[in-house]
């Protein structure tokens, strides 16, 4: 048999070890960091004027970011980086990346996350910039700008809530907003994030969804939804630009955008998630800890027809779809956080207001 071409020349190891560092590879970009996620959003966009990879093979190495044209490395460290042994391990690597003619710059998690700006800021020097291949620029070490205005030390916190119509989920969640906030807000998570203000940690602003329909009277790009054609809605997709994402209808698609949502946690702004059940569990497998997911049940299904009755806007037939829909949506919702009935709504309000408060202050 045929031996096997190295791919690339940028790698310095056997075929079987290459396949190897390979799934590696595939590995740590399926299970990437909070910080890694919000760079590669910035780096994967060419914004920077070069194409750079993540979790690529160079030597025998896996590094978090390359541009192989401006033989460019860039690493985000997490705390085990601080420990006496790994800083030798990474100073050991650093050194035969150089040997190969690559620059490498090393950030903090709490620099890409609390300071993204600088971040790119150095990121653009150093293209910009020849240098001699020996230089390693240690962001962790040598001198950084000072945190921009407004920057603090929290991520943003993620609330999803779901529930069958007809639950109160709307009326909830505006409780919610109002409590929190004092009034009803919807943030356009494109637009710049103001300071946080003293104990303004618990607020939340709405995220907001992708999707290809047009815009209806007076709906904005940023604010009601972002609106994009279908062609670029299915482009996004093959891209894995989408926390989340469903067809409604034929040509008609709805999705949560990763790189706006991790902007504004970055930001350190809590967001709410008003969707289905599918996306809600996939929003909190996305998240993690970082998300508390709410599932809002009905006292019983003949309650929840009672009410459904009571609204006069719908078909039997309706009613009937809607409550075999709820009977399956509520078989799910042990796989939330947190659930709660909605049986009286003050008595429910107040239960959630004290579920998710002490979610947010944590």
């Amino acid at each position: 048999m045929a031996k096997k071409k190295n791919p690339q020349e940028y790698w310095r190891a056997d075929i079987m070890e290459y396949d190897l560092l390979k799934q590696n590879a595939l590995r740590n970009r399926a299970n990437s960091t909070d910080a890694e996620a919000v760079l590669w959003n910035i780096l994967r966009r060419g914004q920077l004027g070069a194409r750079f990879r993540r979790q690529y093979i160079v030597n025998t190495y896996i590094v978090d970011f390359v541009c192989l044209d401006k033989k460019l490395v860039i690493e985000v460290d997490g705390e085990y980086h601080y420990t006496e042994v790994q800083q030798q391990e990474d100073k050991n690597r650093t050194e035969i990346l150089q040997k190969y003619g690559f620059r490498v710059i090393r950030f903090t998690n709490e620099q890409v996350l609390y300071d993204t700006e600088n971040v790119i800021n150095i990121i653009k020097n150093n293209m910009e910039t020849t240098m001699n291949n020996s230089t390693t620029l240690n962001s962790a070490t040598q001198p950084v700008p000072p945190l921009s205005e407004g920057v603090r030390g929290r991520l943003g916190k993620a609330l999803i809530v779901c529930a069958p119509s007809g639950t109160g989920k709307s009326t909830i969640i505006n409780f919610l907003m109002e409590k929190l906030n004092g009034v009803s807000t919807s943030l356009p998570l494109s637009s710049a994030t103001p300071p946080l203000s003293e104990g303004a940690g618990g607020r939340l602003h709405f995220s907001i969804s992708a999707t290809s329909r047009p815009p209806r009277g007076e709906e904005k790009d940023g604010v009601e939804y972002f609106f994009k054609s279908e062609e670029e809605f299915r482009r996004l997709i093959e891209e894995d630009a989408f926390i989340e994402y469903e067809e409604v209808f034929a040509g008609q698609l709805y999705g949560t955008l990763k790189s706006e949502v991790e902007k504004s946690l970055a930001a350190g702004t809590n967001l709410v998630f008003d969707v289905d059940i599918h996306g809600g569990l996939r929003i909190k497998e996305y998240f993690g800890e970082r998300a508390l997911s709410l599932f809002i049940l009905p006292p019983s299904i003949e309650a929840l027809r009672e009410r459904l009755e009571k609204r006069g806007t719908e078909t039997p037939e309706k009613i009937e779809k809607r409550l075999a829909r709820a009977e399956y949506e509520i078989s799910r919702a042990g796989e939330f956080d947190r659930q709660l009935v909605n049986d009286d709504l003050a008595t429910a309000e107040a239960e959630a207001y004290e579920i998710v408060s002490e979610f947010l202050s944590k």
